[in-house]
């Protein structure tokens, strides 16, 4: 162990090369291992039925694979987001049914590759053995993300996206290539349909490209190959929204979420349709106008309403980003069990400590400058994001693994110093004799 976590040796591509990458490639399979066990014990042990979201999400796969075309149990085309029932749900359903069981396994599995996904991110962010292996294991020990995995929504895919998206972010400002920013364009494709809110790690993107040694022609290129990876997996949706509804969009969310963030009854929090101004009547409205129109009309309403009172607007995102980053000391539905009760004081705990180590490389040394703009880039933006909408709670889940590699990498030193400090006191120990 002590071998594993203090050693500064990188680790090549490919096949472990020396016994210690062998070390850390057995600590990281033993981490990736807790990881799925934890969120296979929240399947068996966390009882839910899908809701809301989750309806929505398993009709639009199950719609599809029926030959409906992908359409919500409402009626609606676009309104929520096409890529977690197009690229997740609608497979497992196709091969098992509509099998919940088959789905949490899937987010399982989505999990699996967000704990390997969070080492690979730390090893380009230049995390030795000891961050890197702390980087996977945060995320793997985090509790909310073995819960979410009990649920059928976008965040479970979400998570390796934006953790794919970073790793190349963080290649490309090394070592900058056109596959890497292929390949960067098409994740953004996918998050763009997954979840458009994700798309602010854009900027990362382009700051990874600002600082990367290339000349301004080279990035100029690398840019076009990032922006034809997007087009590429973004632009048939959009073409297939413009012939189903008329209008070139990724969804019908976007007036809608901005209004419900951004009404006379707003708080920060999510306030749902029914209890603002437009709630009377709405479902009626939206029936008549169509989905996007009905979605053009509320973005028209909360603009109006910035425009109005801009200092409330201002004051409303400053609350927004308090409530976005705000410790999950919050009750759930109903009245807690014990064992709940525990698990929440836990990930407070654990939310706190994130918080506090990521917030502590701000001031260490070891960490290369660029590489660590660009991971607060990333949550920034993302931060930024919510403050112009509203805020759940689950919506801050994305971003935490980032936010786990940056604490990863500013502890790292801790343990090497206690690495180096044990090695030295076994090295001048005086020896035992027996008699």
């Amino acid at each position: 162990m002590a071998t594993l976590l203090h050693s500064p040796m990188p680790i090549a591509m490919g096949e472990p090369s020396n016994q210690g990458d062998h070390l850390e490639w057995k600590w990281l399979s033993v981490v990736i291992c807790i990881g799925l066990a934890m969120r296979a014990a929240a399947i068996v042990l966390y009882h839910h039925t899908p809701e809301s979201d989750e309806i929505a999400y398993a009709s639009m796969a199950m719609n599809l694979i029926n030959g409906h075309g992908i359409v919500d149990y409402k009626g609606n085309h676009a309104m929520y987001s096409v890529g977690y029932p197009l690229f997740v749900l609608a497979p497992v359903f196709s091969l098992f049914g509509e099998s919940t069981f088959a789905a949490r396994i899937a987010n399982v599995l989505l999990g699996g590759v967000s704990i390997l996904l969070c080492h690979r991110v730390a090893r380009e962010a230049g995390a030795n053995r000891s961050g890197r292996i702390i980087a996977a294991a945060i995320w793997a020990l985090y509790l909310p993300a073995s819960v979410y995995g009990v649920y059928l929504l976008k965040e479970n895919l979400m998570v390796p996206l934006m953790l794919a998206v970073m790793w190349c972010a963080l290649r490309l400002s090394k070592r900058p290539s056109p596959a890497a920013a292929v390949t960067c364009g098409l994740l953004l494709g996918a998050i763009a349909l997954t979840g458009s809110a994700a798309l602010s790690l854009g900027g990362a993107v382009a700051f990874a490209l600002w600082v990367c040694p290339a000349s301004f022609y080279r990035r100029g290129i690398l840019a076009l190959c990032i922006a034809a990876g997007v087009c590429s997996v973004s632009a048939p949706w959009i073409v297939r929204n413009m012939n189903v509804l008329g209008a070139p969009v990724l969804n019908t969310n976007g007036g809608f979420n901005l209004y419900l963030g951004n009404n006379p009854a707003a708080t920060g929090m999510f306030v749902s349709i029914v209890d603002t101004p437009r709630g009377k009547g709405w479902e009626a409205f939206r029936l008549a106008q169509g989905e996007v129109e009905a979605s053009e009309s509320l973005k028209r309403d909360a603009i109006a309403w910035i425009m109005e009172d801009p200092a409330r607007f201002a004051a409303l995102m400053v609350k927004k980003a308090v409530y976005f980053w705000t410790p999950p000391l919050h009750a759930g539905k109903g009245e807690a069990s014990g064992v709940e009760s525990i698990i929440r004081v836990l990930w407070a705990i654990q939310f706190a400590i994130m918080v506090l180590a990521a917030l502590g490389s701000i001031l260490t040394r070891h960490i290369s400058r660029p590489h660590l703009i660009t991971l607060w880039l990333a949550i920034a933006g993302y931060t930024a994001v919510h403050m112009l909408f509203y805020v759940i709670f689950r919506y801050r889940e994305p971003i935490m693994p980032i936010l786990g590699i940056i604490a990863a990498l500013s502890l790292q030193p801790l343990l090497s110093r206690t690495g180096r400090f044990t090695r030295a006191s076994r090295k001048h120990a005086l020896p035992v004799h027996s008699d």
